[in-house]
């Protein structure tokens, strides 16, 4: 074991000992917004996930390190050169024999360092710890909670709960009619901050909680003080006489207190929750606005379109070969179960699945951030629209230019614009997807029912797939009437199969 060995892996041990310390500092560095005041999240799971998570993100970085100082650009040249040069006292030598392959090492070496502990959106390491972070400390399902508990409604509490929170309040300011009034009253946002701050402090009395209120940031103390100082202002407020400036005065501070109540709540419910029913089952008793559209098991839906798309692709080719042999053309027969089947499949497969993957994905980062539920989001629905047609234009763009007509090099802008015409179906099917996802059915939905409405959608966009394939396809040349034929049928079974597909079973609490 030679000197240079030695000495090199001393310097990996303190660069890996470097990168665990860092990437500790960065992982619990990171916090989440709820409200206006930045939220620790480790405080939403319990402590030995949020370990794991610490644990399974410096490994990474580490294993990083390795690979980068070991493989990629090692470090064994500059400890050599320099081990070298140190034995014989030639620092002058030492500085001119350094070159590209030396510095290099050193270079990303401080880089990586560097981008471990960069606290900016810029960084692309910090894509990777967030998405650790999210699935460890799932920040996402506090955001959630957070969103729901800000717009509850006092008119669908538990009235259990209304009669206790009189009984707790030093000063009666509470009366039974404010629980239904206008949610931008004074009474109003008082007595939705009495029943947070009674919520609370039912944790309050449990020692497994103890940390969340000790927690600086969570800012119990604060909020213990500003609460009792809250209840003798909208005391003096209710007997004075009405005035303006008071009233928005106050107004603001209810504001700012219960953004302080749904925080800590947020923690102590997520935290407190062995399930995810559980969660919701406890915003919903505090009326809660409760999304009972999140879907669950969203790859299993992509995998269903998938599905129909390989289905309807041989179905529909397959039944337009039959007919093409038998009516049109019994001259000039055309091959069953050919090649081309399968070729068709991969050719439509991305172009859409692809865009109608992009819609669930689009719809949970838009749930994530929503903070009042509302029965139809045209907005999105557009969105989605837009989203496909760019998507699916693009894919139809180079799938056509490569393989239809052969061509290497292609201006792009150009095949677009000339392509769009395919966009058309896709776009107005991730429309309808999106508008599906808002639409929940029952799970105990009659066979009968369910199955007439599947064939009432598969021959609705079957029929919207005809009319708009006709256009599509108007200038293929009369030698190829009978590839216009087939893909005409074929998009008929197609989107009539995807438009029946497009059924949503939502995760609904009991009542």
């Amino acid at each position: 074991m030679t000197v240079e060995f030695l000495i090199n892996l001393v310097v990996q041990i303190l660069g890996t000992g470097a990168v665990f310390f860092l990437a500790y500092r960065s992982f619990q560095k990171r916090r989440i917004q709820l409200g206006n005041e930045p939220t620790l999240p480790e405080y939403f799971v319990r402590r030995s996930i949020y370990w794991i998570g610490i644990a399974s993100y410096c490994t990474l970085m580490a294993v990083l390190y390795g690979l980068l100082t070991w493989l990629w650009l090692p470090l064994a040249p500059l400890v050599t050169l320099i081990v070298k040069n140190l034995r014989s006292g030639e620092l002058v030598n030492l500085l001119n024999s350094l070159d590209g392959s030396t510095i290099m090492p050193l270079i990303a070496v401080g880089l990586f360092l560097f981008f471990i502990a960069w606290e900016s959106k810029f960084n692309p390491l910090l894509v990777l710890r967030d998405s650790i972070h999210d699935a460890f400390a799932i920040p996402t399902k506090a955001v959630e909670v957070y969103n729901a508990l800000i717009t509850s409604r006092l008119s669908a509490v538990d009235d259990g709960l209304k009669a206790q929170i009189n009984n707790r309040l030093l000063v009666p300011s509470v009366d039974p009619g404010d629980f239904e009034k206008s949610s931008a009253t004074v009474e109003y946002k008082w007595a939705h901050n009495c029943l947070l701050f009674d919520q609370i402090q039912n944790y309050a009395n449990q020692s497994s909680f103890r940390r969340l209120f000790s927690e600086p940031s969570l800012k119990w103390g604060e909020i213990c003080i500003s609460y009792n100082a809250m209840s003798e202002k909208v005391v003096v407020w209710k007997k004075a006489e009405p005035h303006y400036t008071k009233t928005v005065n106050l107004i603001k501070e209810l504001d700012h207190l219960t953004g302080l109540l749904c925080r800590l709540l947020a923690s102590l419910v997520v935290f407190g929750s062995a399930s995810e029913n559980e969660i919701w089952a406890n915003v919903k008793q505090l009326g809660g606005n409760v999304h009972e559209t999140r879907l669950k098991h969203t790859y299993k839906y992509i995998l269903q379109f998938t599905a129909a798309i390989a289905l309807g692709v041989m179905l529909g080719r397959e039944i337009s070969v039959s007919l093409h042999n038998a009516f049109l053309f019994p001259d000039k027969p055309l091959a069953h179960f050919s090649y081309t089947t399968l070729r068709w499949i991969a050719y439509a497969i991305p172009m859409w699945v692809l865009p109608i993957a992009l819609v669930f994905i689009s719809r949970t980062l838009a749930f994530r951030h929503q903070r009042e539920q509302s029965d139809r989001s045209y907005g999105f629905y557009m969105t989605m629209m837009i989203v496909g047609f760019i998507v699916s234009t693009t894919v139809s763009t180079y799938v056509l230019e490569l393989t239809f007509y052969h061509r290497e090099s292609f201006d792009f802008l150009e095949s677009f614009i000339q392509h769009m015409r395919w966009g058309i179906l896709p776009a107005l099917v991730c429309g309808f997807v999106a508008y599906r996802m808002d639409t929940p059915v029952s799970e105990s939905e009659a066979l009968g029912k369910l199955i007439t409405d599947a064939a009432l959608r598969f021959l609705g966009w079957g029929s919207v797939a005809v009319i708009i394939m006709l256009y599509a396809t108007d200038d293929l040349i009369i030698q190829k009437t009978n590839l216009r034929f087939t893909l005409v049928v074929t998009a008929f079974f197609v989107i009539g199969l995807l438009g029946a597909s497009a059924r949503f079973k939502t995760a609904r609490l009991d009542d």
